[in-house]
């Protein structure tokens, strides 16, 4: 029975993720709002800091073979090229599939007025495996299979943000513009071209400067694929502890909380399930260090010949 489960679960997921990938989308994370440049390139170095996040994600605890996503964001701003640097590498992982992405972004920044438009570019690669040892059994001849498949699919994400600094943040981006493709398990795998919109708002009180109240937003659209929609809020009190609820559509309720001690940040989600699985929910874990890299111009001395 355990082997016929197996079996049955490969079928289906290869059906789903390999013949009908176009409507695949890529999994989000409940803290979104601190890894921006993940989703848009137009986001990289805007944080004025050059700043290293690692967030990973367990999704659907108790359930076998449910995704894993890990992912690492370094980015700068880089004065001399008008705009920032950065690199990204994620890594999903579902069963006996796995996708690793990394990126190289650049975005452009221009001031207008107290405005802040920046408009970027992602270039990288995906690369895409299937394991098929991971439903082998010694005692099942049809399913020894110890054989990987992979391959490399060229990506492209573009996207463009403007924003209000400490008050308000809008953006626009598309992942997988180019919607590359491979040839894998006997079927053909693309990436399919999501749309995103963000937006935050900055809630401050004047009695109390030191508290804010942030709502926060990420739309996200892929072809013959449900509306991605997670909307919440978050507070923040004094810059270093801060807590918040988020709504997924069509997949339950994050609770969210973090503290920033000096350079460092941390920050921990639960997402409680809604949808049919109802299990133990889903963990996420985020460490992220920032810091201001400024060089000081040398003091120009003049000296008066008529004092030496």
């Amino acid at each position: 029975m355990k082997i016929l489960k197996k079996a049955l679960a490969f079928f289906i997921i290869t059906l789903l993720i390999v013949s009908n990938s176009d409507a695949q989308q890529d999994q989000t994370f409940s803290q979104f709002m601190f890894v921006r440049s993940l989703y848009n390139p137009g986001n990289t170095g805007t944080n004025n800091a050059i700043c290293a996040t690692g967030i990973m994600k367990q999704q659907w605890v108790g359930l076998e073979g449910a995704p894993t996503v890990f992912g690492v964001v370094v980015e700068s701003p880089v004065k001399f090229l008008k705009g920032g640097l950065g690199a990204s590498i994620i890594s999903d992982k579902a069963g006996s599939f796995n996708t690793t992405t990394l990126k190289l972004n650049y975005s452009y920044h221009k001031k207008i007025g107290e405005l802040l438009f920046a408009a970027g570019l992602g270039l990288g690669f995906a690369n895409k495996k299937i394991d098929f040892s991971y439903f082998n059994q010694s005692d099942d001849p049809l399913l020894t299979s110890t054989e990987e498949e992979s391959g490399m699919i060229f990506d492209i994400d573009a996207g463009a943000v403007l924003q209000k600094e400490e008050k308000w943040l809008v953006g626009v981006s598309s992942q997988h513009l180019n919607q590359g493709s491979m040839e894998i398990a006997g079927g053909r795998s693309k990436l399919a071209r999501t749309f995103y919109l963000t937006g935050e708002y900055i809630l401050g009180f004047r009695r109390m400067p030191k508290l804010h109240f942030k709502p926060t937003m990420l739309l996200g659209y892929t072809l013959n694929s449900p509306l991605l929609i997670n909307a919440g809020v978050i507070g923040d009190y004094n810059n270093v502890f801060w807590g918040g609820v988020m709504y997924k559509h069509q997949e339950g309720i994050a609770l969210m909380a973090g503290v920033n001690i000096k350079n460092i940040k941390v920050g921990y989600a639960y997402d409680i399930n809604t949808n049919a699985l109802k299990n133990g929910g889903s963990h996420e874990i985020r460490l992220g260090y920032c810091f201001k890299f400024e060089i000081e111009k040398p003091k120009r001395s003049y000296k008066n010949t008529r004092f030496l």
